[in-house]
C-alpha cells in the first residue's frame, strides 16, 4: 500500500483518481489547491467503444476522490433499516483537543486519516489507533466513549454514520462510572 506524509495536507484537499483515468487525471495524491495535468501517452487516451456516445469522441471518465482508506481489523455486521441516513464526515482535532463523552444512536465506522486517536471507552479502557487504522463505534448509550488527540500534529478521523433519521451524529453524556471512580 502506497504511504505518503500527509502532515499539512488534509483528506478534503487530497485528490486520487480510482480506477480509469484520461487526460489530465492525476496519477499521484496532490493537493487539489495545486493545479498539476500530466497528459498520459497517446496510445493510452481512453477511446470510444461502438455505440457508445457516437459522434461525441472520447471523453475522459470521471474519477472518485479517496477520502479515507484504512484497515478494519475486527467483523462488522450491519443490518440498516430502510430510509437509514448516511452521512460522511471529515473531524480535525488538533494537538491537545478532545471530542468529550458522547455516544450514537446508529452505526459509525471510521477510517483515521492521520495522526493517532485515542478513545477513552464506557469501561475505562483505552484504544489507541494509528493513522490507516479503522474503528467501528458501539451504538447507544452503553457506548459511550470520548476521543482525544495527545499527539503533536493534527488528528483528522473520516467517519461514515448509518443513523436513524432525526437523530443527531452524536449525543453527549456524562463520564460513565467506570472512569469517575477510577
Amino acid at each position: 500500500m502506497e504511504r505518503t506524509d500527509q502532515r499539512n495536507m488534509t483528506p478534503a484537499r487530497l485528490r486520487r483518481p480510482v480506477g480509469p483515468t484520461g487526460p489530465g487525471a492525476l496519477a499521484s495524491l496532490v493537493p487539489s489547491d495545486r493545479r498539476v495535468t500530466r497528459r498520459p501517452p497517446a496510445d493510452a487516451r481512453p477511446t470510444v467503444e461502438p455505440g457508445h456516445c457516437a459522434g461525441a469522441g472520447p471523453r475522459a471518465e470521471p474519477g472518485p476522490v479517496l477520502l479515507a482508506d484504512g484497515l478494519l481489523t475486527e467483523r462488522l455486521s450491519l443490518a440498516v433499516p430502510q430510509d437509514t441516513r448516511v452521512v460522511v464526515t471529515d473531524y480535525e482535532i488538533p494537538p491537545g483537543g478532545s471530542l468529550p463523552w458522547h455516544y450514537h444512536e446508529g452505526r459509525v465506522v471510521a477510517v483515521v486519516t492521520a495522526g493517532v486517536l485515542t478513545r477513552t471507552l464506557s469501561d475505562g479502557s483505552e484504544c489507541v489507533t494509528p493513522a490507516g487504522g479503522c474503528i467501528v463505534e458501539p451504538v447507544g448509550p452503553q457506548g459511550v466513549h470520548m476521543a482525544e488527540n495527545r499527539e503533536p500534529d493534527p488528528l483528522r478521523i473520516c467517519a461514515l454514520f448509518f443513523l436513524p433519521q432525526g437523530a443527531a451524529l452524536s449525543t453527549r453524556a456524562e463520564p460513565p462510572d467506570a472512569v469517575t471512580r477510577g
